[in-house]
């Protein structure tokens, strides 16, 4: 009888929370566009306070802040399974890359100076911007922006990836897939074609001077020190310009939306823009690392999001193929009832 009551007492206990938990996510679904809303308000001011505060978002911060959210939606365990070799191989890949300092005695320093020069006239995009735009006694509000776009490197695609986990698994891993594929196929041109950004070529007089406007935007008002966790160990790789990952990660973000909802997907096409102008006008990278991270972020696009639906249309149609029978083959012979002519004999 003790028994029996100890075991009813704990059915009770442990379906509390269970029925707490399914009420709580019911109650998400009525109310998914508000729940969108409220992401993208959520990830607005956690990009805004980490540039006001002169933070730089990096994946542990981003992991952490998206942990907590998971948190508010019930959805921890969930949370902690699914993003972990995420968050796990895009960790790696920065430590990697903060370790290859190596590669900067065989840095390659002139192939992006004449590309971009052969483009445009001889003249050199982020030199001219700089003159144009740049006054380092007075920054304006495109320089802020240009800096806000920066980490977005981070935050834009770990926001996309979540609101995909949230509402599709099959959605959020072929994301994952993609986005992983871009940054180590990123990560393996930088060892073998290490290449300098624009500012160390400026640094050792290959170019004019250039400014590090990025530096100059962050930290000049900062109202306090970076905020890092693990990502602190690790340095970032001076020589990890070709290609740029900061342009193809937009472009692989605005192809998929784009392949999704054609109607609403096309705006999106600005942040890639966007970022292109920020990351050539702050020096940190030239126009031949774009058009580079383009054909990546294209690349990984159309490996994981299109050619996975093309092999399965080929095989498709070789299977509708191969049940039809060759043409120009007599039919099987069946019994037939031979027709006499009225009166007539065989």
């Amino acid at each position: 009888m003790r028994v029996s009551n100890w075991s009813t007492a704990m059915r009770r206990t442990v379906s509390f929370p269970l029925k707490l938990t399914r009420n709580y996510r019911d109650g998400q679904v009525r109310h998914r566009r508000a729940l969108l809303i409220v992401q993208i308000v959520y990830f607005a001011v956690l990009g805004g306070a980490l540039l006001y505060t002169g933070n730089w978002p990096t994946p542990d911060q981003i992991g952490l802040a998206l942990f907590a959210f998971a948190i508010l939606m019930a959805r921890p365990l969930a949370f902690l399974r699914d993003w972990a070799p995420f968050v796990l191989l895009i960790l790696s890949y920065e430590a990697l890359r903060g370790n290859a300092d190596g590669l900067v005695a065989n840095v390659h320093i002139g192939f992006p100076i004449t590309m971009d020069k052969a483009m445009f006239g001889g003249t050199l995009p982020t030199v001219w911007l700089q003159d144009k735009l740049w006054d380092p006694n007075n920054i304006t509000w495109y320089d802020y922006v240009a800096a806000f776009m920066h980490p977005m490197h981070f935050l834009v695609p770990l926001a996309v990836a979540f609101v995909f986990w949230m509402r599709s698994q099959r959605l959020y891993w072929r994301f994952v897939a993609s986005y992983l594929l871009l940054t180590y196929s990123g990560f393996v041109t930088y060892v073998l074609y290490p290449m300098a950004p624009p500012w160390y070529a400026g640094d050792i007089g290959r170019i004019p001077h250039v400014d590090t406007i990025l530096g100059e935007v962050l930290w000049r008002n900062s109202v306090s020190h970076p905020l890092v966790f693990v990502y602190d160990h690790f340095n970032p790789n001076p020589v990890a310009a070709m290609p740029s990952l900061h342009a193809a990660f937009p472009v692989l973000i605005f192809l998929i939306c784009l392949k999704l909802n054609p109607r609403w997907g096309w705006p999106s096409i600005f942040y890639p823009l966007l970022m292109d102008f920020a990351v050539v006008y702050m020096g940190e990278h030239y126009v031949t690392d774009c058009i580079a991270g383009t054909v990546y972020g294209a690349a990984a696009f159309y490996i994981c999001w299109v050619l996975p639906g093309q092999v399965k249309a080929w095989r498709t149609r070789r299977v509708g193929v191969e049940q039809v029978a060759p043409a120009g083959l007599p039919e099987p012979a069946t019994a037939q009832a031979t027709v006499l002519p009225p009166g007539g004999s065989e």
